[in-house]
């Protein structure tokens, strides 16, 4: 049976576009489409590029940075330029490895595990701002707040009284109008700059923070300069903010769509773990991510020229019918041998571990709370797309309201 690519009034194969409303309002049937009939689709928009889907070529892609390299930047739109790369995401092995490699025993999960009870406090404040309201838009009122909380609390060590500055410049950054988030990302870059050159003049805490100061050599056997300490510090905040408020509001969105499965999650904690990677998989926050080809070269026949760009679709992938039964649905029994939303390879997601926490942290304090949270009468999600994330704008949700439990009960 030919599959189509015409969904939407847009022929998707050969017209495909990661930024169009679209494919962003027709997404599942979009990713079907792909994975039935197109492989590997094209692109015209910001200069062209490919878009691969399928699990397989996404992770072989992934592994082989000798012919797919970061240095050209994650999107059409990136210069490759050393003006404002982002370390580790936009640079290769050696240097690559040896920046993850001194920065990964803090997100290793020995090391994540000590930040739970650090998350749940940070969670159970956000609800107890809404709880007795009885109603809440789930991503304004804890989605977009928790992630930067534990960020900048938990992994730099911020003074709290900054935190208020710090949540608003990061979510202007993230949220914000797209004309405004330049500004966002500027304000947060400013007060990396200026933490850091506080902590360089304080004694060691054996933190995150001192690992970044301390760094890593470069290819060329120097000292890493400045500002790559400052790059992979507001990498590691772009990775982790956006995507983690997505899967946030996932968890939500499914809890209050599927009453059935938030009850067996209740009264079985063991299925929670994998409830969590099923939402991980299905609200998979990075749609793609890109790689230039540094030769000619073919994914599933689909010849790629030197100096090409394909975006990797980990969202897409994480969806292949090849490996997943019913892949648009949340089986909470479900296992998952290798979760392609984290991406694959050298450039793996390095906070997994941290953003998995959350989300069960997250999870066990809604089962508690929220017993019954459901979506506001008449109301859905409102979903929108960049060329490398999926967002979710607004989730309107309703609840019994129950008591606060912190300082202000």
């Amino acid at each position: 049976m030919t599959v189509s690519g015409e969904i939407g009034g847009r022929n998707h194969f050969t017209d495909f576009d990661l930024d169009s409303t679209e494919f962003s309002q027709n997404f599942d049937e979009v990713v079907s489409a792909v994975h039935q009939g197109c492989p590997v689709a094209r692109s015209e928009a910001q200069g062209g590029y490919w878009v691969v889907s399928g699990f397989d070529d996404v992770r072989a892609i992934g592994q082989d940075w000798q012919t797919w390299t970061n240095t050209n930047g994650y999107e059409p739109t990136r210069s490759g330029t050393d003006d404002a790369r982002l370390y580790p995401l936009e640079i290769d092995p050696p240097y690559q490895t040896r920046w993850r490699s001194h920065l990964g025993e803090f997100f290793s999960p020995r090391a994540i595990r000590g930040n739970k009870e650090s998350i749940r406090a940070n969670a159970n404040e956000l609800i107890d701002q809404f709880i007795d309201h009885g109603s809440c838009d789930w991503v304004d009122a804890f989605a977009a707040h928790l992630p930067g909380r534990v960020f900048f609390s938990t992994m730099l060590g911020v003074p709290l009284e900054d935190l208020p500055y710090l949540q608003a410049a990061a979510d202007q950054a993230v949220r914000g109008p797209v004309a405004e988030r330049g500004d966002g990302w500027n304000k947060v870059g400013a007060y990396l700059d200026g933490y850091l050159k506080q902590r360089q003049n304080e004694p060691e805490r054996g933190d995150f923070v001192d690992a970044v100061l301390k760094g890593v050599e470069t290819d060329d056997g120097e000292p890493a300069p400045w500002n790559h300490k400052i790059f992979i510090m507001v990498d590691m905040l772009a990775g982790g903010l956006a995507t983690t408020t997505f899967l946030l509001s996932g968890i939500a969105h499914f809890l209050a769509t599927h009453p059935e499965d938030a009850k067996r999650l209740a009264d079985d904690p063991s299925l929670r773990p994998g409830a969590v990677e099923e939402v991980i998989r299905v609200y998979a926050s990075i749609l793609s991510l890109g790689r230039t080809a540094t030769k000619d070269t073919e994914v599933a026949g689909q010849t790629i020229k030197k100096g090409e760009m394909v975006m990797l679709s980990y969202a897409a992938a994480a969806r292949d019918p090849r490996h997943f039964s019913d892949p648009h649905e949340i089986d909470i029994t479900r296992k998952i041998p290798t979760n392609i939303a984290f991406g694959y390879g050298p450039h793996r997601c390095i906070g997994s571990h941290l953003a998995r926490l959350q989300a069960l942290t997250a999870m066990e304090e809604m089962l508690r709370r929220l017993p019954d949270l459901h979506m506001a009468s008449g109301q859905e999600p409102l979903f929108s797309h960049s060329t490398v994330t999926r967002d979710m704008e607004t989730l309107p949700v309703e609840f019994t309201p129950g008591a606060k439990e912190g300082s202000g009960a």
